[in-house]
């Protein structure tokens, strides 16, 4: 999967056509009923939920319904696997045509699944297993690269696998511990850092019990930070 499959680029039209998702913030989660695709709100508006997925060439929408709708993300802060609420119009033209049209949003909020739809391998719960994390990974956002990932993580053989990174600045590796209390495992007086999956390519880092260190330059504290894979 290559960077710009995570970071899902905006498809189709101009830029003046894209939508302005500043000042949006990324990590509210309001809790959702049944999803309401198609529902007027006004102005030509309608409301569209499902999860974000990487299309062919641009992000899809996959409504719990089977519906598939090419999305004009702009430079909001979401990724495959999230699952939101979209208030939008359909495109009259697009470069990505992609299902059954393509959505112009007005405005975008992620939104807790409904229980139809809460598959914990998409939901964000899978497993941590080493080929779920194997890989490089960088930090969730526009700013990612993978050309300089933050860490690796690498299958050792006899069982271990491993994580490569900078903690403090400083060149650490640890071990990946798996299965049912999955963290990163340091030497050297560094706290364990639970790590939890987020959605298909998502991993997040928490904070362990000791004092408050950074991971690439990632400062690990509070809710953790959320890191996708690179192809």
């Amino acid at each position: 999967m290559s960077v710009g499959v995570l970071l899902l680029a905006a498809c189709g039209g101009d830029a003046s056509e894209q939508p302005d998702l500043a000042g949006l913030d990324g990590d509210d989660t309001v809790t959702s009923s049944e999803p309401q695709n198609d529902a007027r709100s006004g102005d030509g508006l309608r409301q569209f939920e499902g999860r974000l997925a990487q299309g062919t060439e641009c992000a899809v929408l996959r409504t719990p319904d089977g519906e598939t709708y090419a999305v004009n993300l702009g430079e909001g802060d979401f990724t495959p696997g999230d699952y939101v609420r979209i208030t939008a119009s359909l495109a009259g033209t697009s470069l990505c045509m992609e299902g059954a049209g393509t959505i112009a949003i007005d405005s975008i909020e992620r939104r807790d699944p409904p229980a139809r739809d809460r598959d914990p391998a998409r939901a964000g719960g899978a497993a941590i297993t080493a080929r779920h994390v194997a890989g490089s990974w960088v930090a969730k956002g526009v700013n990612a690269n993978c050309e300089k990932p933050d860490f690796d993580v690498t299958r050792a053989g006899a069982g271990r696998t491993t994580v490569e990174t900078r903690i403090d600045g400083l060149p650490e590796t640890g071990a990946v511990a798996t299965g049912d209390d999955p963290a990163f495992e340091w030497a050297d007086g560094i706290a364990r850092m639970p790590i939890e999956s987020r959605g298909p390519d998502g991993l997040a880092v928490m904070p362990g019990d000791g004092p408050v260190v950074t991971l690439a330059g990632h400062r690990i504290a509070g809710d953790g930070v959320v890191f996708v894979k690179c192809g």
